[in-house]
Parts: structure tokens; sequence; C-alpha cells
């Protein structure tokens, strides 16, 4: 093919595509504004009708943090509403719902700084560009259903860092913008169903940073005619219901562990990337074929209700023994008859079986007794007559707890025969009596009580992800609290460390001056005395030096000498010659 050919096709298709959406989104657009004024009408004795909301008509005297302004029918949000929130003011919820805004400028939320819940919902809103959401940096909850948004710029939630949870269902949009959410790090719910999307850019969210797993995704009722592909951390429900899409198959491991299908035009279903997956709904489409049910190991819910299994159920049969966890299964309105019933369903693992509004007149017991776990079993809206062998239920389903089987024909005298069987044993029975034919007559319709409630729904899927989320979430909060605890205290213990090193410090400085000081007074001690013991000594060695020198002597007048024999002449003599 000539590539000028094919870069013309392309061309014109894509332009095709934009005036296809363009004309849908205008439809879209004048229908939804035509349902919001039919809505509004309630409110139209409104004083605010069509007024403007200034801080003259906010009036927070009374220093509220959650503030509503619905259902009073304002046009416009005045930009001066910023100014009054300040100086120490904090307001954390807002509701504007139910009013008629068309525009909202970057103004508006300027200075809300602390607003966590925001709610927009049911309003004329079209358009939401990059800074409308600015300053809004700790809004967990932004609820923009029910408008006529049709444009969302490329960064309009990129400083939105603390979003869990974001509604646009029920709006115009066509496509969204690459990397719409890459900075909402914390969002687990996105709510987009009832637009006019047809396509999605794979890079929507940033699978790297984000905290915790996208709890909800919804993208239901759209325009879809192929299975999106989404680059995320973990999808725990997936709603893609109410669509267009013919074959489930993705190029990529799609980490979902719920997804939600049904209600499309699905004939070629390519489970193989999904072998995370813990619940499907594939009801109510065309399936032809599907592949890849033996490797989904954790598969605990699966519907595959109004499909014609006869065209996949050696598939089907080849699969089921062989998912170790599957719990619940639903084969609702799917042709099934005694005919193509021997030996599909087998499987050890299986509590919960969904066989009503099929096409069963004589029903034998053994077609299901490789199902031994089997706890509840419906046969409602069929065409039995016989149940062969019934006295095996017990054998053969040790754990049965409920069997219903209303709405069939019955004739009376058999079914009192398999009432009584019933009655007898561990198993309940929701049907009535009276439903039954007596001579080709019938009684009267027994009220069906039951409702087939998989052990496992999707509201506990839900309640359970809530505790983990919540308790993740706790955990995490827990932790750093604790960790800042921690940290604080050893900072407080470093800081007091080194206030007492100081101390220590300027104590051991102190003492050596204090012990300089001694040993300079000692010394001096030790100099003066011995100085003092040496003078001490040197006087006493003189004095007995002295003492050895000298003689004592007496004089005696009469002999006129001394007593060493010396006269007094001898002494004048030696005194004249010296």
């Amino acid at each position: 093919m000539h590539p000028t050919y094919t870069i013309a096709n392309l061309f014109v298709a894509i332009v095709w595509l934009l005036s296809v959406g363009l004309s849908h989104g205008d439809e879209c657009v004048s229908m939804k504004r035509d349902r919001h004024q039919t809505i509004m009408e309630e409110y139209r004795h409104s004083p605010n009708w069509d007024g403007f909301l200034t801080e003259d008509t906010l009036n927070l005297r009374q220093n509220e943090t959650e503030v509503d302004l619905s259902r009073q029918g304002f046009k416009e949000v005045h930009w001066h509403l910023s100014s009054i929130v300040g100086d120490g003011y904090e307001i954390f919820e807002l509701n504007l719902a139910f009013n008629n805004l068309e525009e909202l400028n970057e103004l508006t939320f300027l200075k809300f700084y602390s607003l966590e819940t925001l709610n927009l919902s049911n309003n004329r809103l079209q358009t939401i560009s990059n800074l409308t959401f600015g300053s809004l940096i700790r809004l967990v909850e932004l609820d923009l259903s029910f408008n006529l948004i049709h444009t969302l710029e490329r960064q309009a939630f990129d400083r939105l860092y603390a979003l869990e949870t974001l509604s646009l269902r029920e709006n115009c949009l066509i496509t969204l913008a690459p990397n719409q959410f890459h900075f909402n790090d914390h969002l687990s719910s996105v709510l987009l169903d009832h637009n006019q999307l047809a396509f999605l850019p794979p890079i929507l969210f940033d699978p790297i940073t984000m905290v915790d797993e996208i709890y909800e995704l919804d993208l239901s009722d759209n325009n879809f005619r192929r299975m999106p592909y989404i680059e995320t951390k973990e999808i725990a429900l997936l709603r893609i219901d109410n669509n267009h899409i013919e074959t489930l198959t993705v190029n990529k491991s799609f980490n979902v562990r719920a997804l939600q299908i049904q209600h499309n035009n699905i004939y070629d279903a390519d489970l193989f990337k999904f072998n995370r997956a813990e619940h499907i709904d594939l009801s109510h489409n065309n399936l032809d074929n599907i592949v890849g049910l033996h490797e989904m190991n954790q598969l605990e819910y699966l519907d595959l209700s109004s499909n014609n299994v006869s065209k996949f159920d050696y598939n089907l049969k080849y699969s089921i023994r062989n998912i170790p966890s599957l719990v619940t299964l639903r084969l609702q309105n799917c042709s099934l008859s005694e005919h193509n019933i021997v030996g599909l369903l087998a499987s050890d693992s299986i509590l919960n079986l969904d066989l009503s509004q099929n096409n069963f007149v004589r029903l034998n017991v053994s077609d299901l007794s490789r199902m031994r776990s089997l706890q509840y079993l419906s046969l409602n809206f069929n065409y039995l007559r016989e149940l062969i062998s019934y006295e095996r239920l017990g054998q053969e389903f040790p754990y049965l707890e409920l069997v219903s089987l209303s709405f069939n024909r019955w004739n009376c005298t058999y079914y009192d025969q398999l009432n009584a069987y019933l009655n007898r044993t561990h198993i309940r029975s929701t049907s009535d009596p009276r439903d039954c034919y007596i001579n080709g007559t019938h009684v009267t319709d027994s009220y069906v009580t039951d409702a087939f409630e998989p052990q496992y729904t999707m509201n506990h899927i839900k309640r359970d992800m809530t505790v983990l989320r919540n308790l993740g979430r706790n955990t995490i909060y827990f932790m750093y609290a604790l960790y800042s605890t921690v940290r604080g205290q050893g900072n407080q213990t470093a800081l007091h460390q080194h206030q007492v090193d100081g101390q220590l410090h300027d104590l051991e400085r102190d003492m050596d001056r204090l012990l300089g000081m001694l040993a300079f007074l000692v010394a001096i001690f030790a100099t003066v005395l011995f100085v003092a013991v040496v003078y001490g000594g040197w006087w006493l060695v003189r004095k007995w030096q002295h003492d050895r020198t000298v003689k004592v002597v007496t004089y005696n007048k009469r002999a006129n000498e001394f007593s060493n024999g010396v006269t007094v002449n001898d002494v004048i003599r030696d005194n004249s010659t010296a």
C-alpha cells in the first residue's frame, strides 16, 4: 500500500473521530444542560438565584469549618471570596452543589489552603483549567459529577497532592490527557462513568510513586470499543460495563483484582493477562471463546450468566477443574440442559452454584456429584419436572445447606415427596410446596425470598479493601508518628547530651584549673618548707659546731688564774701579741 494513501486514510480517520466526538460532545452538553435545568427548577425560589457568591453572602461570623451553600442557585463565585479566608481562619469542607456555576477562575479558591472536601456536583461547569484548584494542596475529596465538563486541561489536578477521591461521573468527557493524574500519588477512587470516553492514554498515573493501589476505577457507560490498558500499581475494582467492547484482551499483564465487564458485546475473552484477578463478571455478553481461565490461581468469583456456554463448554470444562480458589460460579441463563451439563462441572472448591433460568427438565444429581464442597445450589426458573436420584443429595453433597427449586414445573405429588425428603436432611429449601402443578394446573407461585448472594461479594471486597487501606494508612500514620516521636526524642536526647557534654567539659576545665592552682600552692608550700628545713638544718649544724668549739672555763680570783691553768698575765700577753 502506498504510504501517502495510508497517511491520508489515517488523517481522514482522525478528522472523522474528532468530528464525531465533537458532535457527540455538543449533544451531551445540550442534553445534560436540559437535565440540570429541570433539576434546578425545584430551587428557583431561592433568594440567591442567579446571584453572586461573595464574602457578604458567605457570612462566616460563626467561624464555621463546614460551609454548606448548596441548592442556592448561585451563578458565579466572586474572586473576593478568597480574601476572607485568612488570619488563621480555616474551612475544611465546602459544599457548592446544586447551583448554576458555569466558570471557576484561578482566584476562586486561592486561600482555601485547609480545604479537605469540595463538592461542586450538579452545576454547569464545562472546563477545568490548570490553576482552578492550584492552591488546594490538602484537598482529599473532589466531586465534579453531574456537570457539563468536556475539557480537562493537562495540569488541572497536578497540585492536588493529597487527593484520594475524584468523581467526574455524568459529564461529557471525550478523552483524558496523558499523565492527567501523574502527581496524585494518593488517588484511590476515580469515577468516570457516564461520559463519552472512547479511549484513554496508557499513562494516566505514576505507578512508581503511588502510595496505595487504586481502589476503584469506574469507566462504565462510556463509548469504549476496545479494552483500555492503564499502567498502575494495582486496581482493586475496574468497572467497564455497559460499553461496546468486542474483544477482551490486553498486551501486558493487567494487575486488576476485580473486573466487571458485563453488558458489552464481547465474543472473545483472553484472560491470560488477568491471572491475578479474584473476581470476574462477564455476564450479558456474546461469548464464543474464552481462554486463560485455567491459569487464574486466585480467581474466587466467576459470572458467565447470559452467555451461550455451549459455544465454549470444552474450555470451560477444562478450566473449572483447574481453578483451585473458585468459590462462586454463576451460569444463569446460559442455555444449559441435561444434555450439555454432563461432565461440565467438576470442582473441589466451588461453594455457590447458580444454574437458574436454564432449560433443565430432568436433572440427574450425579451430573453434579463432582462438586463435593457445594453449599448453595440455585435451580430457580427452569422447566424441572424431576430431580433424578434426589435421595442421594445428602450423600453426594455432605456440605449442602440450601437449595432453591422455585418456579419450575413440578408435579405436586412428586414435589411433596422431594420436600419431605429435604425436611429429613440437613438441607434447607427456599421453595414453597404450593409451587407445583395439579393435573396441569399451576397451584400458585411461591415467593422466592432468597437472592443469590455469593459468599464473597463486591461489598465484601469493598469492605475488606477499605479496612486494609485504612489499616495500612493508619499503620503508616502510626509509624510516621512513632518515627517523628522517636526522632524528636532522639534530637532532644542528643541536644541534652550535647548540653551535658558542654557542662562536663566546663567542669573538667574548672577542675583542671583548681588542680593547677592546688599544685601551684603545694609547690610553693613545698618550696618554703624545703627552704625552712634546709635553713633549720644549717642553723643546727652551725650551733653544733659552735658548741663543739667553745670550752667553758672558770676563773679563780684568789689564785688569779683560770681553771685550765692559764693565768691572767698569759691572757694579757696573748692579747697584746695579737
